[in-house]
């Protein structure tokens, strides 16, 4: 793995993105996830159609909306990969999450990216307004069932859920009390955790708790924090075929990234994205061989960049919100 051209490729989007963005003084925890995910997907970055698509999101958006702000460059980032003429799907995207919204999801950032994913997900054949409701209907299962954990962050998953067959919410229930009757702390983390397992339809619900358990065993062996922030990812990698995982490789793409001096304060989404080239780069080497794999851990990657997207926006809302109040 040439994991010295994968970050260099990273560094230089940042860059091109921190420099476009220096006077709007942007949190370095938005553009990273969003470099990341060009460098996933294998795909070039355009400045000048990445800034054409934020600027319009801004231009057609509400006065109080979210993508008045860095949330803007997040979805405009999700066009752009996924879509070949972006600012055609602008409408869309926001005709999705008006429906969304008469859904009765609140508004906001999570709804917002819960939006994206049914658009890069399905075309004009697929019914939508089913999915939102089923999408909707899951929610208030998880709330249900997990009262004190469930909130709107929860919505992209609910959403990743409602794309798949039906029992997918039961299955990730299971694996959720597996893994806590297994040293699992409860939470929203391992309920995504348990979320990337059940994507794995073709293998037993109790290998995908051992293979787990074994992953999050192997974190301690190399001096990372078996923290419940990292659950999502020991999903990610539990799912690799066991031979290809390769620790140590993991780790040292994580040591080049703290190595770097506008990374090297965000250490935690470090080794989240340190994995996520891994397994990126393991889909391109064609080491997952069985269709049913390569589709799934696609999936897996989708699902964990709305994770990290979702995740840091709220991270970085807070802190807005703190700094506003002080």
């Amino acid at each position: 793995m040439n994991s010295e051209s994968t970050i260099k490729k990273y560094t230089n989007i940042f860059d091109q993105l921190k420099k476009k963005t220096k006077w709007q003084l942007l949190d370095k925890r938005v553009l990273m996830p969003i470099a990341a995910t060009y460098v996933m997907r294998n795909q070039p970055f355009d400045e000048e159609r990445f800034f054409s698509i934020a600027h319009t999101l801004k231009q057609k958006a509400g006065f109080f909306s979210p993508l008045k702000s860095e949330l803007r460059y997040t979805i405009a980032s999700i066009l752009d990969l996924y879509f070949k003429k972006p600012l055609e799907q602008i409408s869309a995207f926001f005709h999705l999450y008006d429906e969304m919204i008469q859904a009765k999801f609140s508004r906001g950032n999570f709804t917002y990216i819960s939006a994206s994913i049914l658009l890069t997900n399905t075309d004009e054949d697929t019914g939508t307004s089913e999915l939102i409701q089923k999408a909707k209907m899951i929610y208030e299962k998880m709330r249900k069932q997990h009262p004190f954990l469930t909130s709107a962050s929860d919505y992209p998953l609910a959403t990743l859920l409602a794309l798949e067959q039906d029992g997918a919410h039961e299955r990730m229930d299971d694996i959720y009390k597996e893994l806590n009757k297994n040293g699992f702390s409860k939470g929203n983390d391992l309920q995504t955790l348990s979320h990337i397992l059940s994507l794995e339809t073709n293998k037993a619900k109790n290998e995908l708790v051992s293979r787990s358990i074994h992953v999050y065993d192997s974190f301690k062996d190399i001096g990372i924090k078996q923290k419940a922030t990292y659950y999502p990812v020991m999903g990610m990698i539990a799912l690799l075929p066991p031979d290809s995982i390769d620790m140590q490789a993991i780790h040292n793409i994580y040591e080049q990234l703290n190595r770097q001096k506008q990374f090297k304060w965000q250490k935690d989404l470090n080794w989240m994205l340190a994995v996520s080239f891994y397994v990126s780069e393991q889909m391109d080497e064609s080491t997952i061989t069985e269709v049913n794999m390569f589709t799934t851990m696609e999936a897996i990657l989708q699902a964990q960049q709305a994770i990290m997207i979702s995740s840091t926006v709220a991270a970085v809302s807070v802190t807005n919100s703190s700094s506003s109040s002080n």
